[in-house]
């Protein structure tokens, strides 16, 4: 049997995955997420920002989110900010210091607050 491909993404792709997830969950279009997130965001995404934001998990202009549009997404869609830092299946999240992929255990401690590092 082959084995699955795994994908390296960094935190911010993996955002950017799980934004594209939470809109498809909710059956909107990328027009209606970004009304949707307006409010919260105090600004709105065009459908052309929007777009290239879920594109960015394939792309070389990764989108790099701030604490305050995460925060924003979270609420718009009615979830845990550790939502949408939680990797999908055959992902390991990359970083400079470790671009092969993280332990996935480093990971969950980060988002627990648990220590990181040994």
């Amino acid at each position: 049997m082959p084995r699955p491909t795994i994908r390296r993404l960094t935190p911010n792709q993996i955002v950017a995955v799980n934004l594209a997830r939470a809109r498809t969950e909710r059956q909107w279009s990328q027009p209606q997420a970004a009304a949707a997130l307006e409010p919260f965001l105090g600004t709105r995404w065009s459908r052309a920002s929007y777009s290239a934001i879920e594109r960015s998990v394939d792309g070389t202009r990764i989108k790099q989110f701030s604490p305050d549009e995460l925060l924003a997404i979270a609420r718009c869609f009615n979830k845990p900010i550790t939502w949408f830092l939680t990797p999908p299946p055959n992902t390991v999240t990359t970083t400079p210091d470790h671009p092969r992929g993280l332990d996935v255990t480093v990971l969950q401690r980060a988002l627990r607050g648990t220590r990181t590092r040994p």
